[in-house]
Formats: structure tokens, C-alpha cells, sequence
């Protein structure tokens, strides 16, 4: 449970209306609920929507909600879908452009609420729609609650984060089972280098279910220890550009275990039968993913509605369909006849909901988070050839006999115990230490030569630390 959680329910007034609305999914009708009407048609009109989902959902959602009587009732004739960076949001936001924003993950829907970018969600019909979702599940919170005990977003869907593993890969070169993150960073992986990398890592500032992953390991490890067991595991690494990069890494067995988060997971069991979703052992959480309104939406009533639509049974129902394969929020999605070819997904649901997880703290996620992955990049993505160096002599001089096993962890941790590195402003010599990343997360995130150049410090400190650790263990005989 965050700290961000209250015990608040919403109250609601019973004034909802029942409109009828027919929608085809896979070939089947549905009734659904859909609030109260809509202010009439005013169109055409385009609902904007700012959002880290890919084309499969743009394509499953938009041709189901044009179809509802809400859309054609109030002349809703496209959704025009917004992907950018992260980074970007705010602006698009600020400009008055964009009308819901969905998916993501909680850190960041957290910092646009902070930062005044999602509009209060108190109307009549958001109270009735938030009371369709339960407060928490699996321990985490599925609403969230500014200050002033206002509703800023809802979970519309779960996702746990593991890793999926590509049997035929770990059969081929006698590679085990891992079960969680320290397995991963066990010499075995390292075992094919300097030729072969046997695990897919995202990089941190382009995938949030990567950095979410992370963040798990730094969590439930403790700061310094989760960052050597990365180190160690990105030396036996490719670095990919994003989620579906690193997903698709482990699906066309180019590596033996890659990052993922569920669905994606679940993607490719149906893909590649060769492939399995693991849920770390006592190393993971549950999220519900984020749906809310843009501060100063152009078409705010459209957008409740849309809101209310895709937390209703049938809006539910599509987190099923084959090309997406995503967790609904709502159990009820699961008894619906139309889901009857979906059992083994709510077997999976039944599963993750009843895990127990770490106890992720989601305010100092975002307490830390722009220091967080951009010194991810720095250390691990801009100085991974001089890392892959490093861990390959470890691996080579242990694999030689030269040192044992207690002397590689050691060797390890030299390697992988965050840098210092004279702070840009103060000229004093910092650790990357929780404290610090805390001190500094505001000016990495707003002052762009502040970050830049702390980047480009961090990056050549852990060059030096890793050729430094290489030199050493390298004239050892």
C-alpha cells in the first residue's frame, strides 16, 4: 500500500440513468451502463488522448467506442492518439490539447498530479464509475487522491513485472529456471560472453515497466545491493530501446529471459509456445494502471464518458482480445460470456491478484524517479561496453579458478556500487545514494543543463570504475 493511500470511498448519488448501448465484441452484444447523457452533438468531434499505449489498444478501443450510442449520439467521430516521451506530456497537456490520459504507470500519472496536469474527477458520473473499482488489489492501491481528498485517477487495468524466458534458448545452452531477480545475476548468465547475451534490459528513460522493475530490485534488495545486482546483470545484457524492443527480444529467442511486464508476458506464450511469464518469487507488485482527465480538456464531458466506458464490463471486456492481452481491473469482466475463451487469463488474474508482493513504496518512486533512470542510462546504457569488459574478466578469472566465489561478489561489487562524482552546482563530491537522488530529483527533472552534465559525469565515473575493477582483476594470477 503507497503512502498516497487514504481510506476514502466516494459517495455517490444515485442519478444515474441506464442508456442502452450495443457494442460488437468478438462477435457478441453487450448492454452497458453508460451515465448520463451527454450534452448532444455539437461535432464532428475528436477526443485526444495522451497515452504509453501501443496500436493494438488504439485500434480494439477506438472501433468499439465510435461504435456506442454515447459516440454517435454526441458525434464523436475520432480519437486522435498521442504517444510521446514521457518527457513530453506536460506541454502537450499545458497547450490544452489533449483530453484523457491512459496508461503508463502510477509514477507517472503521480507527478502530473502533483504538478496540477489531471483534473479532479468529482462529478456525479465519475463517483458512480469510480465505485465500480475496488480501492485496492494484491495490496495496491487502484484510485488516487490529491490533498484535498479529490479523485485524480483510477486504475483501469493490473499488470504484475517479471521476466519471460524462452525455453528452447535456456535448453540449447544449459542455462536454468531463474525464479527472481538475484538469480539473473548469477555467473551462469554471463556464461556465453563475450559473444552471446543471454538477457533483454530496457533502458530505464524509455520504458516505465522496465524502470518499475528496477525500482523493485533497489527496493527489496536495498539501494546499493540492487544496483550491483543490475550491473551484474546488465553485463550479461543487450540494452533495448523500449518494452516492446525488450519483449520482442526474448519472443524471437535472441536472448534466453528478458524484462516484461505481464501482458506483454502473455503475448508471447500465445506467440511462442517456447516462451513463459514468471512472477519473481516475493521480488514483485502489482499496479493498477492509470486513466484520468487532462486539466483543461477541451471536451471534458466527452472524456468522462469515455472514462466511464472503458471502466464498464464491455470497456473491460477488450483488455482480452488476442492482440492486446492485459489485465482487466474489474473481476466482473471474467464472468461475462464473452470472456469464456479467456479463462486462462483469469487464472492468471486469480493468481496475481493473490500474490504477495514487496512493499513498494510509490512516493519515493516518484520522489526519485527523473535522477533515477537518467543515472540508469548513464551508468548502464552509456558505459555498458566497459561494464560487458569488466564482468567478462570477472566471469573469466572465476571461471579460472583465480577467484572463488566470494572474492567475484566482491570484485562485483566494486563494479557495481554507485559512482561519485562532483555535484554541477555544489562542486562537492556526491554518491549516488537514495538521499541524494531524492535531493537532486527536481533539478534533474526541470533544469536540463543541471542533467545534462551530471549525466555525462556519472557516465565517465562508471567508465573509470569499471576499467578500473577490469584492470584489476585482469592482473590477477
Amino acid at each position: 500500500m503507497s503512502e498516497f493511500e487514504t481510506t476514502r470511498t466516494a459517495s455517490t448519488k444515485m442519478i444515474a440513468i441506464v442508456v442502452v448501448v450495443i457494442i460488437g465484441v468478438a462477435g457478441v452484444s453487450f448492454i452497458i451502463l453508460s451515465g448520463l447523457p451527454g450534452p448532444g452533438p455539437t461535432g464532428p468531434v475528436t477526443l485526444t488522448v495522451l497515452t504509453r499505449h501501443d496500436v493494438a489498444i488504439h485500434n480494439v478501443y477506438e472501433a468499439a467506442f465510435l461504435q456506442t450510442d454515447y459516440a454517435k449520439a454526441n458525434n464523436i467521430t475520432d480519437i486522435d492518439w498521442k504517444t510521446p516521451d514521457s518527457s513530453f506530456w506536460d506541454d502537450l497537456i499545458d497547450m490544452g490539447q489533449v483530453d484523457v490520459c491512459w496508461g503508463g504507470g502510477p509514477t507517472l500519472f503521480d507527478q502530473l498530479m502533483v504538478d496540477g496536469r489531471l483534473e479532479p474527477l468529482t462529478s456525479t458520473l465519475m463517483e458512480t464509475t469510480a465505485e465500480r473499482v475496488p480501492d485496492e488489489l494484491a495490496g495496491a492501491d487502484m484510485k488516487r487522491y490529491n490533498d484535498q481528498d479529490e479523485l485524480m485517477w483510477i486504475a483501469a487495468a493490473i499488470s504484475s513485472f517479471g521476466f519471460t524466458v524462452d525455453h528452447d534458448f535456456l535448453d540449447s545452452h544449459s542455462l536454468p529456471m531463474p525464479t527472481n531477480w538475484t538469480d539473473l545475476a548469477d555467473p551462469i548468465w554471463g556464461s556465453l560472453l563475450p559473444e552471446t547475451p543471454t538477457i533483454g534490459m530496457g533502458n530505464a528513460p524509455d520504458t516505465t515497466s522496465n524502470t518499475r522493475i528496477y525500482e523493485i530490485m533497489t527496493q527489496s534488495l536495498g539501494w546499493d545491493e540492487g544496483w550491483i545486482n543490475m550491473a551484474r546483470m546488465v553485463g550479461s545484457s543487450n540494452i533495448y530501446g523500449g518494452s516492446v524492443e525488450t519483449q520482442l527480444s526474448v519472443r524471437t529467442g535472441e536472448v534466453g529471459v528478458a524484462m516484461t511486464i505481464d501482458f506483454y508476458g502473455y503475448q508471447n506464450e500465445r506467440l511462442n509456445p517456447d516462451n513463459e511469464y514468471i512472477l519473481p518469487a516475493d521480488q514483485t507488485i502489482i499496479n493498477g494502471d492509470p486513466i484520468a482527465i487532462a486539466a483543461g480538456a477541451p471536451n471534458k464531458v466527452h472524456a468522462e464518458h469515455f472514462v466511464d466506458w472503458v471502466l464498464s464490463v464491455p470497456g473491460q471486456l477488450l483488455w482480452l482480445d488476442s492482440s492486446i492481452l492485459r489485465m482487466p481491473v474489474l473481476e466482473e469482466t471474467f464472468w461475462d460470456p464473452a470472456a469464456a475463451d479467456a479463462q486462462d487469463l483469469y487464472g492468471a488474474f486469480n493468481r496475481t491478484t493473490t500474490t504477495t508482493g514487496i512493499d513498494f513504496n510509490d512516493t519515493l518512486s516518484l520522489e526519485i524517479n527523473k535522477a533515477f533512470i537518467l543515472y540508469w542510462q548513464s551508468v548502464f546504457t552509456e558505459a555498458q561496453i566497459e561494464l560487458v569488459q569488466c564482468w567478462t574478466e570477472i566471469l573469466a578469472k572465476h571461471n579460472a579458478s583465480i577467484i572463488d566465489d566470494s572474492e567475484l561478489d566482491y570484485y562485483a561489487g566494486l563494479m557495481g556500487t554507485p559512482v561519485s562524482v562532483l555535484d554541477y552546482t555544489t562542486s562537492v563530491l556526491e554518491k549516488f545514494t537514495l538521499d541524494y537522488a531524492k535531493g537532486i530529483n527536481y533539478d534533474m527533472t526541470y533544469d536540463a543543463t543541471y542533467a545534462s552534465n551530471m549525466r555525462l559525469r556519472w557516465t565517465n565515473a562508471a567508465k573509470a570504475q569499471y576499467v578500473s575493477v577490469y584492470n584489476t582483476v585482469h592482473a590477477l594470477t
